[in-house]
């Protein structure tokens, strides 16, 4: 995309000085001032990224009531792409969002919980190991060391649940009855964009891989980790509010939570961030108007001073700030599993089902899928018993680390039965795991103990299996 101050472009000839100024680049490097602000809050259009809204569900309620009486102040400017509305109800469900507060406490539990049995572990290691097994008088106080360790855990533990309790968000299983839908449906009545027809929904998905592909901002980032179709949500945004700005013919302000090199010109020092200069200068050339972004958190300050009758709490804002590593990426929130979640995982199987834990590392071993007679091998079953019943100790340790906060609920099941035997089809030919976990699972695992010694080669009977696959009940 090319600068409309570009000689090349405009047919002058450099170094002439013909009509040209410092800032001659469509403002796509100034920096905004506070009556730009004034002025977009007064006559723009102030456009909301997913992330905004699911915010509301993430925020304690000192900074929800804030957010919402800066977007209610702001409710004939508001606008919301329909890309945003499609992202909102796709993500509204996830644990990590309307329980936001009781799954982050879950997680500094679970933490605080691993730190107090590492530490045990490592003392008992290292009473063993220089023989101190019989001083009675050092394992007293070794003992009431740790046990005032655990009396400490588990006040921080019970500190934590019960802010989370406080902050937490009531009614939010039934949307009638969901406080932040009560007040988002008047709000934003009227203010939503329509979808992109069929057509032009495929061709913007297209484009927004050949722009990614050039890196064009918005969005290029995403290709690089997401399917084609989820990862041109940024494009499809910023186009339906391109086409709405069109309409409109006002300035922009997007407020949006995320911070990716592909939206904004990153901060440097005391120098403030702001938008990438290629959309400033695509928005002036498709609209004839000018583009501002601001963060949740900026939004709120700047809305306190010039917006008559609001005040903001200053912890709203540092709230805000927060939660933008929440907000890194709505449309695509944590539903699979991490090398972390992954690893802890395997642990509670070599504690207590060992066998479970080689079968499911021989599967990333094998590409995926571990055989029957393998898992009779690893198991040392004998031959005249069944496997029926075999993923439910998988399934319960995925409860208890869900319940912990380990896990989100949104991991794919790690082991899934493979059925159909070509002398028993009722039988299990074989387990598989998500294709997902092998490149973690031999990240952790490959060259280790639980690493069998075949490699890759199992093959043959993985395709043949694919086509009978389905999940054990």
């Amino acid at each position: 995309m090319a600068f409309k101050d570009d000689p090349a472009e405009n047919g002058t000839e450099a170094g002439t000085g013909l009509g040209r100024g410092i800032f001659d680049c469509d403002g796509a490097h100034q920096s905004p001032r506070k009556n730009d602000y004034e002025r977009v809050f007064q006559s723009g259009m102030v456009v909301l990224d997913t992330n905004v809204l699911l915010n509301l569900y993430r925020s304690n309620a000192r900074t929800r009531q804030d957010t919402l009486a800066v977007l209610t102040k702001l409710r004939d400017r508001l606008w919301v792409p329909h890309q945003v509305l499609t992202e909102f109800w796709r993500n509204r469900e996830q644990k990590s969002v309307r329980h936001h507060h009781s799954t982050k406490a879950k997680e500094t539990s679970a933490a605080l919980e691993r730190v107090r049995r590492s530490a045990s572990d490592a003392v008992d290691r290292w009473v063993k190991d220089v023989r101190l097994k019989h001083d009675e008088g050092v394992t007293q106080r070794i003992n009431e060391s740790l046990s005032a360790l655990t009396e400490t855990v588990e006040e921080l533990q019970g500190i934590i649940d019960g802010q989370a309790e406080r902050d937490a968000l009531e009614g939010t299983a039934e949307t009638h009855s969901d406080p932040v839908l009560v007040e988002l449906e008047p709000l934003l009545s009227g203010r939503i964009g329509e979808p992109l027809p069929t057509d032009e929904y495929d061709k913007a998905v297209q484009t927004a891989q050949k722009r990614a592909d050039e890196e064009i901002p918005p969005g290029y980032e995403d290709f690089k980790t997401k399917p084609a179709e989820r990862a041109a949500g940024d494009y499809l945004l910023w186009l339906q509010l391109l086409q709405e700005a069109q309409r409109r013919t006002c300035d922009v302000l997007l407020v949006t939570g995320d911070v990716k090199k592909d939206w904004w010109q990153q901060r440097d020092g005391d120098i403030p961030a702001r938008p990438r200069a290629e959309l400033v200068v695509e928005l002036r050339e498709q609209a004839d108007v000018r583009l501002y972004m601001l963060t949740p958190a900026e939004l709120l300050t700047w809305a306190e001073q010039l917006l008559e009758g609001l005040h903001v709490d200053k912890d709203s804002v540092d709230d805000l700030e927060q939660l933008r590593g929440a907000d890194r990426d709505d449309d695509e929130l944590d539903e699979g599993w991490s090398q972390q979640s992954l690893d802890a995982f395997i642990e509670q199987l070599v504690a207590r089902y060992p066998a479970h834990a080689k079968v499911i590392v021989a599967a990333a071993a094998n590409g995926g899928f571990v055989d029957r007679n393998t898992v009779y091998d690893l198991a040392g079953y004998s031959p005249d018993r069944q496997l029926k019943g075999f993923t439910r100790p998988v399934s319960t340790v995925a409860r208890e680390l869900e319940d912990l906060g380990v896990l989100s609920g949104e991991e794919p099941f790690l082991l899934h039965t493979i059925y159909g035997s070509l002398t028993e089809p009722s039988w299990a030919s074989g387990f598989r795991i998500p294709d997902e976990t092998i490149p973690l699972l031999r990240e952790s695992f490959e060259g280790g103990q639980l690493w069998p010694a075949f490699s890759k080669g199992g093959a043959e009977s993985d395709e043949e299996d694919k086509a009978s696959e389905r999940d054990e009940s």
